[in-house]
C-alpha cells in the first residue's frame, strides 16, 4: 500500500507578502501604536491594518482569480502611503490635511472596482498608481522636513518612497512609450511590481516609524526627567532666599543649513564642538539640559557679572576654530538669557523668556546675546517657537 503523493507547498510573492505585511503590522501595533498611543500611531497603526486585508484579499483574487477582488485589494494597498503621511505630519506636530486622505481612500476603491474587467482597467490602475505617487512624494518631503531626527532613521523609508515615486512615473510613460506587449502582460508586469514593491515599502515603512516612535520616546522621558530637576533645584534656591539664579537658552546658528549641507559624520562632529564649547565656558555647578542637537538649556549660579563673562566667553569658544576644525564651516550661537532675580522662580517662565531672548539674538544676525527682563507673551507665535 502506498501513501498519497503530498502536493508540494508553493510559496510565491503573493503568499510573501501577505505573511511580511501580517508580520510587520504585529511590529507596528506592539511597538509603536500600543506602546505610544497618538495620533500619528494610531494612523501607522490604521495603515498597518488596512495592509493586511488588502494583501488577504489580493491572495483570495489570486487564488480565485476574480478580478474584482484583486481589483479592490490594489485600491486598498494604495491607501498606505496616504496613512503615512498623515501619520508623518501629526508626528512633526503640524496640521493633518485629512481631505485628501478620505478622498482617495473612498474614490481609489471605487475607481477600480467600476473598472474591474474592463478594457479600461489598466488605464484605471496606472492613474491611481500615479496619484498615490504624489502621497509617497510628501513623504519623502515630510522626512527631510523632520527636525532633530538621525538621517540613518528617515532613509529606509524616504529611499522606498521615492522609489514609488520612480515606479509610479515609470509606468505612466510605458504605456504610452511601450510596444509590443499585449494588455494583459502589462498588467501582470505591474501587478507583480506592485506586490514586490508592497513588500519592500511596509518593511522600511516598518523600521522608520518604529525607531520614530521609540526615539521620540525616550527623547520626551529624558526631557520631562531633566525639567523636572530643573524646576526642584529652582524651587530649593527659592526657598533659601537665593536671588542670583539664571536660566540661559543657548541655540545653534543657522541648523538646517549646516544639516543640510554637511554629512552625518560632519554634522555630529560640529555638535561634538558645539557641546565642548559650552561646558568648557561654564562652572562646573552649573547644570546643562541639551534639548536637542542644536538647543541647550543651563541653570547657573552666578551674579549678573559673572553670567555676561560666561556667556561671552561660551559664544567666543563656540565660534573659534582649531587646527583641526579648520576646514569645517564656523559656527556661531544665539544665548538667551533669563535672570530670576527680574523674572522669578518658576522654570517655565524662566525658559520662556530666555528662549524668546534667544530667538531674538539670532534675528538680529546671530553670534550675541540678549536679556530678557520681563516674560515672554504667552501667545501662539512663542509657543510654537
Amino acid at each position: 500500500m502506498t501513501g498519497a503523493a503530498l502536493a508540494p507547498l508553493n510559496i510565491d510573492v503573493t503568499t510573501s507578502m501577505v505573511a511580511v505585511v501580517t508580520a510587520l503590522a504585529v511590529l507596528v501595533f506592539g511597538l509603536a501604536t500600543l506602546a505610544k498611543p497618538s495620533r500619528a500611531t494610531v494612523a501607522w497603526g490604521v495603515a498597518y491594518a488596512i495592509g493586511i486585508f488588502g494583501a488577504y484579499l489580493w491572495l483570495g483574487g489570486y487564488q480565485l482569480d476574480d478580478p474584482v477582488m484583486r481589483a479592490g485589494a490594489s485600491a486598498t494597498l494604495f491607501s498606505f502611503e496616504p496613512l503615512v503621511w498623515w501619520g508623518l505630519r501629526a508626528f512633526a506636530r503640524r496640521r493633518p490635511i485629512t481631505w485628501p486622505v478620505i478622498a482617495f481612500m473612498v474614490l481609489g476603491p471605487v475607481l477600480l472596482l467600476t473598472t474591474a474587467g474592463s478594457p479600461i482597467y489598466q488605464i484605471a490602475f496606472r492613474v491611481l498608481f500615479l496619484v498615490a505617487s504624489i502621497f509617497a512624494a510628501l513623504v519623502v518631503y515630510e522626512l527631510i522636513r523632520l527636525r532633530n531626527v538621525p538621517r540613518d532613521i528617515t532613509m529606509p523609508l524616504l529611499l522606498a518612497s521615492a522609489m514609488f515615486v520612480l515606479l509610479a512615473v515609470t509606468a505612466a510613460v510605458s504605456a504610452v512609450t511601450v510596444r509590443g506587449l499585449t494588455s494583459e502582460q502589462q498588467m501582470g508586469i505591474l501587478r507583480g511590481t506592485n506586490s514586490t514593491g508592497a513588500i519592500v515599502l511596509s518593511a522600511c515603512a516598518a523600521f522608520t516609524l518604529i525607531l520614530l516612535v521609540r526615539t521620540d520616546a525616550d527623547a520626551a522621558s529624558r526631557a520631562h526627567d531633566d525639567a523636572e530637576r530643573l524646576r526642584r533645584r529652582l524651587a530649593r534656591a527659592h526657598a533659601r532666599g537665593e536671588e542670583d539664579w539664571s536660566v540661559l537658552a543657548v541655540r545653534l546658528d543657522d541648523p538646517v543649513d549646516l544639516r543640510d549641507a554637511l554629512t552625518i559624520g560632519t554634522f555630529a562632529e560640529l555638535i561634538a564642538r558645539h557641546r565642548a564649547g559650552i561646558e568648557k565656558s561654564l562652572p562646573a555647578a552649573a547644570d546643562i539640559h541639551v534639548v536637542d542637537d542644536t538647543t541647550t538649556v543651563i541653570v547657573i549660579n552666578a551674579g549678573d557679572e559673572a553670567v555676561a563673562h560666561h556667556i561671552r566667553d561660551m559664544l567666543s569658544r563656540i565660534s573659534s576654530v582649531d587646527d583641526e576644525a579648520a576646514a569645517g564651516p564656523r559656527l556661531s550661537a544665539s544665548v538667551g538669557w533669563a535672570p530670576a532675580s527680574a523674572l522669578g522662580f518658576d522654570y517655565d517662565v524662566l525658559l520662556a523668556a530666555a528662549d524668546l531672548a534667544a530667538l531674538d539674538a539670532r534675528a538680529r544676525g546671530g553670534d550675541r546675546w540678549a536679556r530678557a527682563d520681563r516674560p515672554a507673551p504667552a501667545s501662539p507665535a512663542n509657543l510654537e517657537a
